[in-house]
């Protein structure tokens, strides 16, 4: 991934999204009020546990693939043994040890080439809002191949963006590609328009209606069925099996 492209995205770097915090390097660096970073949150982490309950079982080593500031480490933590987090922005493992989630040893600048892991090391990882591009999608996944084990899963909250070619069928060649199976793939939250996220963001939604807000969204997203023709994005729940 020795693209130095790969260190901003939408014309901010990942440094300067950073000084915004846990959410604003991971979700909406522009939602001062912090709302509609709230609701995100609560969706990504109602479909990761929904999604770690339904494997029924329990990992011996899990990766956070660009862990950002752990956001989510503490609940994939929680199905795993042993977790690790690497992310390729100093202020980002900065943050992760921050929240003292995992020793500071398991947590990795990793900038580019090989990932620093061992062939088959993990039988879990999970990859959330770190697929952003297509030139991203096709570096990480044959490392993310490589260092999982047969058997093994992967769970990925990224994107479907048609303008950006983050298609469902872009996402299955690249799992066919190197080694995963699907086991289930559905949208979890629309970009916008959603009646959920209004509501969630106005200030008649107290904080204990938010999770509300977010199963109401995870639920009507699911419905939705993304196309060639569909507008906007969708951020979308990917559960995957490492195949022999």
């Amino acid at each position: 991934m020795a693209d130095e492209n790969f260190d901003v995205y939408e014309g901010l770097s990942w440094s300067e999204r950073a000084r915004h915090g846990v959410f604003g390097v991971a979700l909406d660096c522009a939602d001062t009020i912090g709302r509609k970073n709230s609701f995100i949150d609560s969706v990504h982490k109602i479909a990761l546990a929904r999604a770690l309950r339904g494997l029924r079982r329990r990992f011996d080593r899990a990766l956070d693939f660009g862990c950002g500031g752990a956001r989510l480490m503490p609940l994939l933590a929680s199905f795993a043994k042993v977790t690790y987090g690497v992310d390729r922005t100093p202020d980002c493992i900065a943050m992760a040890q921050a929240a003292n989630v995992v020793p500071d040893e398991r947590l990795v600048l990793w900038r580019d080439g090989p990932l620093p892991f061992e062939d088959d090391f993990f039988d879990l990882f999970l990859s959330a809002y770190v697929l952003l591009r297509t030139a991203v999608l096709d570096a990480a996944f044959p490392e993310l191949a490589r260092v999982t084990a047969a058997g093994g899963n992967g769970i990925l909250i990224e994107q479907l963006d048609n303008g950006r070619g983050l298609t469902v069928e872009r996402y299955h060649e690249v799992f066919d590609r190197t080694g995963f199976r699907v086991i289930e793939a559905h949208p979890i939250r629309r970009s916008s328009g959603s009646r959920w996220l209004r509501f969630a963001s106005s200030k008649r939604c107290p904080p204990s209606l938010c999770r509300v807000a977010a199963r109401g969204e995870i639920a009507s997203a699911s419905r939705t069925r993304f196309h060639a023709g569909t507008k906007g994005y969708f951020d979308c729940l990917f559960v995957l099996e490492r195949l022999a």
